[in-house]
């Protein structure tokens, strides 16, 4: 089947058990996310999952908020079994809640981000929230519990937190310059830009000012809610070939029935489906979830599912050019 084929019949498998009560454009980014990684939507294991979260949970837990089918779907795409899945997540988001992290849906995300390895977790935890502070130095008021995904994600990797904000927040002064728009999107472009190294990179802001500005020659638009993904076009060094497939791509995705008034959800599936080759995509998927989650709050946004996916191509994006 083509990919435009596969979305269709996932979104219509999905559309039977999250029911019409869920946002459409959360159902189709749900579907962007089983098609991207490659996965069957299995009805009756989505139900158990759902049944053990709703045992498990508290009724005032995100997992049981209208994001619940965004958790199950992750939950599910991981391949463990549903209730050591669960219980494991649960048990994160405690190691999160002691190391005082405020406990909302972005706790939960970074909690999928973190390992299964319970001995790495004090300085997973540790490095997430030293990258925090690090960034609060110079975006005190901008920096939240919405910025807990990147942090645990970006935290992990090797080098000084301090250089990493350093950049981060260059970035960020950069792109402003250049007719970005100030918010937490423009933050989480700027937190990607660090994804291969700490230090402020010129040619990446090149980069994404070329990636901007070429999407919007082929009529794609580039709202805040696409920040990210141009900082994962211009971080992973994609090249004109590359490009030109996400375009494409998203142009057969918009001329489906499915996308007439959700145009800006077939973006992040159409970069997605581009770097669906790339390694430990469920880890990285879950992130993606992280970027476009503020979207999501407004039910407004497709999931971006596969963003993040493109990070784990990045030593080969980059070897290949």
């Amino acid at each position: 089947m083509t990919i435009n084929q596969k979305i269709e019949h996932t979104f219509n498998a999905l559309k039977k058990v999250v029911g019409w009560g869920v946002d459409k454009r959360v159902t189709l980014s749900l579907a962007g996310y089983y098609v991207i990684l490659g996965k069957e939507f299995d009805e009756s294991r989505f139900k158990e999952i759902e049944a053990y979260i709703k045992k498990r949970a508290s009724v005032f837990s995100p997992l049981r908020s209208y994001l619940h089918p965004l958790f199950v779907a992750t939950i599910d795409a991981g391949g463990l079994d549903s209730i050591q899945a669960v219980d494991l997540l649960l048990e994160k988001v405690e190691a999160l809640k002691k190391s005082s992290f405020k406990v909302n849906s972005y706790t939960y995300l970074a909690a999928l981000l973190m390992s299964d390895d319970k001995e790495a977790w004090p300085n997973e935890v540790d490095r997430a929230k030293q990258l925090m502070e690090d960034m609060k130095k110079h975006h005190r008021f901008l920096t939240s519990t919405d910025d807990y995904p990147y942090a645990m994600f970006l935290g992990k990797l090797d080098g000084d937190t301090t250089v990493r904000a350093e950049s981060m927040n260059r970035y960020y002064q950069e792109l402003r310059n250049h007719k970005f728009y100030s918010g937490n999107e423009l933050q989480w472009m700027s937190q990607v830009l660090t994804y291969t190294s700490q230090n402020y990179e010129e040619d990446l802001l090149s980069r994404a000012l070329i990636i901007r500005d070429g999407l919007k020659s082929v009529k794609i638009k580039t709202s805040v809610a696409q920040y990210p993904m141009i900082g994962f076009m211009a971080v992973l060094k994609m090249n004109e070939d590359q490009l030109n497939d996400i375009v494409s791509t998203y142009q057969s995705l918009v001329s489906m029935k499915l996308f007439s008034w959700y145009k800006e959800s077939a973006l992040p599936i159409a970069l997605g489906w581009e770097m669906r080759s790339s390694k430990d995509t469920y880890t990285t998927a879950a992130i993606s979830m992280a970027t476009s989650l503020e979207m999501l709050l407004q039910a407004q946004q497709a999931m971006m599912v596969s963003t993040i996916a493109a990070t784990s191509a990045a030593t080969s994006s980059s070897n290949s050019n």
